[in-house]
């Protein structure tokens, strides 16, 4: 049997990247907290789960610098944040001040969390860089109480690597939030990565479904050239019988 312990030369290279562009990304997430203006995320996340009603817990999964932590932990929710790089949650903390959220450092899979402990579980760009999607939505699934709510937001941020016809690449990251790291890492990390090769949503649907999930919908933030960039995903666990 595998040690879990034991990192995986891919997951170790994501999460290399992801220390290299913390203090960047959290620029980004600063600069949305403080944005007047209706952010999608945080608008999609007030439709979809108020009221919430006292003792509800959240999790945001790959929580980065602590967008979604701090979105769903003003909406009342007793929440959590993991993240697998330890500079990102340095940074989800300082961000979070003076909201009172728990950061854990675990890997998005391997969180020693006991089954239906959440009323809601989010990620934000999470999954189109793990290894084993199915995987990850198995867990999470197990992790949810039944009722409970799993939403996802992600894209197809390198699927233009991959399809020859997609010729259009993403919008590139300012220097502001980029600095001098080279995308080009992310570039052949994402090769290797399984979303990589896939058409999303439709395919997280599949995996959704495979898993139990019901009641899925998804909506289509941004579009490139008529094919889906950016897309939200919000599904339930089925009740308990």
């Amino acid at each position: 049997m595998a040690n879990k312990n034991v990192m995986d030369p891919l997951d170790r290279a994501v999460q290399n990247y992801w220390h290299l562009r913390a203090e960047g990304y959290s620029l980004s997430t600063r600069d949305e907290l403080s944005d007047t203006h209706d952010n999608p995320y945080a608008t999609l996340l007030r439709q979809w789960l108020k009221p919430c009603t006292p003792n509800q817990k959240a999790l945001d999964i790959g929580c980065g610098p602590g967008f979604l932590a701090i979105q769903l932990a003003k909406l009342g929710f007793i929440t959590t944040g993991v993240d697998s790089c330890e500079s990102m949650l340095e940074m989800a903390q300082k961000n979070a001040r003076p909201l009172n959220i728990r950061f854990v450092l675990a890997d998005a899979m391997n969180a020693s969390f006991e089954n239906e402990t959440f009323d809601v579980i989010a990620s934000r760009n999470l999954v189109w860089n793990l290894p084993d999607p199915e995987a990850a939505y198995r867990t999470w699934f197990n992790w949810l109480k039944p009722g409970g709510k799993l939403i996802i937001f992600d894209g197809n941020h390198y699927r233009y690597l991959t399809d020859s016809n997609r010729h259009d690449r993403p919008h590139r990251q300012t220097h502001k939030y980029l600095g001098d790291i080279d995308i080009g890492i992310m570039e052949s990390i994402a090769k290797q990565l399984p979303m990589t090769n896939e058409d999303r949503p439709d395919y997280d649907q599949i995996l959704l479904k495979k898993v139990g999930f019901i009641n899925i919908d998804t909506i289509v933030l941004s579009r490139t050239s008529e094919k889906i960039r950016d897309f939200a995903i919000i599904c339930e666990k089925n009740h308990a019988d």
